[in-house]
């Protein structure tokens, strides 16, 4: 298992800020890593036209709260620290140190980027670290089965709560099934009822219904807006019974 070190300053500085606005960009929403690979690589690249950016970078388990100092993951990330100039582009590697990982399902980590801000002399300035998130999927290479011929192997079902309704889904495949948002109706007019969310491997989740006050009076069909490997959306249809 690889453990990051970094320095004090940099860990106080892990704030989010609703008016920051991160100059650095991740070229990817996901990361895939087939077991079989040696390495992964992808890009994070600097939008900034007028200052380089000074940025680290790290996996963890999910765990987001725990200090980067003290994550222990089996990912190897080069180069943890990097300066990236003014409109610049930073090649990320990574490679899976090969401690065991689940053989029958994906893994799902995370990799971090941590945007540090450079000093300012201006008085009375505040200046926040950014730190952009995105999913990280370790696929074993006994895995049988395509992701995307998958999605249409989950099953779905409305039910009543005591606060309202949710879907539940129940996900029979190796991988993990993240979905921008559930739609419920009928063929000629859905609707929106659940934002976006993951059915983890071999599982069952129930997701509630968020994003409408009634479900539509007639309903035969769910559609969910799949994530797939390459970021884009598949739209998967699955005929629905009435929920009782």
């Amino acid at each position: 298992m690889m453990k990051y070190f970094f320095a004090p300053f940099v860990l106080a500085l892990v704030l989010a800020a609703p008016c920051a606005v991160a100059e650095m960009i991740i070229d990817t929403t996901r990361v895939i890593y087939p077991e079989a690979r040696r390495e992964v690589t992808f890009n994070v690249s600097n939008v900034s036209k007028e200052k380089p950016s000074l940025i680290q970078m790290w996996v963890d388990d999910g765990v987001n709260t725990v200090s980067p100092e003290d994550v222990v993951t089996p990912f190897n990330i080069s180069p943890p620290v990097a300066r990236v100039g003014v409109e610049g582009r930073q090649v990320v590697r990574m490679v899976y140190t090969g401690d065991p990982l689940a053989s029958d399902r994906e893994s799902l980590y995370w990799f971090n980027m941590l945007e540090v801000p450079p000093k300012s002399n201006a008085e009375n300035r505040l200046s926040f670290a950014i730190r952009t998130r995105i999913k990280l999927f370790f696929r074993p290479k006994g895995l049988k089965g395509d992701p995307g011929q998958a999605m249409g192997k989950v099953t779905w079902k409305v039910v009543k709560q005591d606060n309202g309704w949710a879907i539940e889904g129940d996900n029979p495949t190796p991988f993990h099934m993240s979905f921008l948002s559930l739609n419920l109706g009928e063929p000629d007019q859905l609707i929106s009822v659940t934002e976006g969310g993951m059915l983890k491997p071999l599982s069952h989740a129930s997701f509630p219904v968020t994003m409408t006050d009634k479900l539509p009076q007639k309903y035969s069909l769910l559609v969910a807006d799949f994530i797939n490997d390459y970021g884009g959306v598949n739209s998967t249809s699955f005929t629905l019974a009435p929920a009782k």
